[in-house]
């Protein structure tokens, strides 16, 4: 669903579950148990006969994908209602899966995909982020736009940048620039993925200086360019042929 101000879709419910996989900008979601702003990097899980009521933010439209499924109680339970994306393998596989849909491949290998979906779904559940880091992550998330410097996020957590660093190495397994960069390169994924913006453009809009710093990063955590991202994203990967 590509973005559109003024998007609103009423309390309605499905017979079937459906997952909802935030690519950019927010909407806000009602559910029974209760109201969030789910943003980039949010997935949202809707169980079968779930109401939900969904609204675009008119200053950062929604791009989103959507999964209807079918799933034994047993392969979804325990799944709440929002997960965090953080290193984007889920975006990653349903971008995918819609695209093996447009393209009309035959609905067993749609199904593969699905169930390694799934299966990432539970490891997220299985694993879920320290608060502490969830709100960091989240500052930077809102923030990928605009320069995020190391004192800054010391200094909301109430550290030293000695303490701060080696608090968050510890909890995530990764240092704060390192976080800031990957939150970076997986924003750019999804937008590349869920559109046609120029390189440029969206390295404007997750803060970096322009393309060229982009796809420095992109070949640091992805090993390839940004032009060689959207060229296999056309081709069926090898990890996808595997999960068959």
């Amino acid at each position: 669903m590509l973005p559109k101000r003024g998007w609103h879709l009423p309390r309605h419910h499905h017979p079937f579950h459906e997952l909802i996989v935030v690519l950019d900008g927010a909407m806000e979601v009602r559910t029974d148990d209760g109201v969030v702003q789910a943003e980039a990097g949010d997935v949202l899980f809707y169980r079968a006969m779930c109401p939900h009521e969904e609204t675009a933010d008119n200053a950062r439209p929604v791009s989103t994908f959507f999964i209807a499924f079918q799933a034994d109680a047993a392969a979804v339970d325990g799944f709440p209602w929002r997960l965090r994306d953080a290193d984007a393998r889920v975006r990653q596989m349903v971008a995918w899966l819609v695209r093996d849909h447009v393209a009309g491949v035959a609905p067993e290998e749609a199904r593969a995909l699905l169930r390694a979906v799934v299966r990432e779904l539970q490891r997220l559940c299985a694993s879920p982020p320290d608060p502490w880091l969830g709100a960091l992550r989240d500052y930077m998330q809102h923030n990928l736009a605009r320069p995020v410097y190391l004192a800054d996020l010391a200094r909301r957590a109430g550290m030293s940048k000695f303490a701060f660093v080696r608090k968050f190495k510890r909890v995530s397994g990764r240092t704060p620039m390192r976080e800031l960069q990957l939150l970076r390169v997986n924003q750019a994924r999804a937008m590349m993925l869920a559109s046609a913006l120029p390189v440029k453009a969206i390295a404007a809009a997750v803060g970096l200086n322009d393309e060229y710093q982009l796809s420095k990063l992109f070949r640091r955590h992805l090993r390839l360019s940004p032009r060689e991202m959207r060229a296999r994203s056309q081709a069926k990967p090898a990890a996808v042929r595997e999960a068959e």
